[in-house]
């Protein structure tokens, strides 16, 4: 990934912002059983870090987050939203869709790579 393309991810904070615009359920973690039965909530957690090595940047690693979405139907007013949101951005993710039986519910999922400070302290 060359400088320029850097530039064009986003940022942790970015992320957070965005996610919180929607006005639902969000946790930075993986879901949880008793969480299921919510009509719409989202879940994003990391599981790549890639350090950056190159020298001036502001950030030290890109991390690449899978964004979940359980809800209660197909193609959801708020994952419609969100892919808005982030098309709108010129993010254009691959976006999986899943029916869980178990619990009768859509799970629709994205990863998307972001730039954050990992190990910083003053993140």
């Amino acid at each position: 990934m060359n400088e320029e393309e850097l530039h064009k991810l986003m940022t942790k904070k970015e992320l957070v912002d965005l996610l919180d615009e929607l006005n639902i359920s969000v946790s930075e973690s993986t879901p949880k059983d008793d969480e299921m039965e919510d009509e719409v909530r989202l879940h994003y957690w990391d599981y790549v870090w890639e350090d950056l090595i190159a020298s001036g940047q502001v950030y030290n690693t890109k991390v690449t987050y899978q964004i979940s979405i359980i809800a209660d139907k197909p193609r959801h007013q708020k994952l419609l939203e969100l892919k808005r949101k982030l098309n709108k951005r010129g993010y254009f993710p691959t976006i999986q869709h899943e029916y869980t039986a178990d619990n009768r519910r859509i799970h629709s999922f994205f990863s998307l790579e972001i730039l954050e400070n990992i190990g910083e302290e003053n993140e």
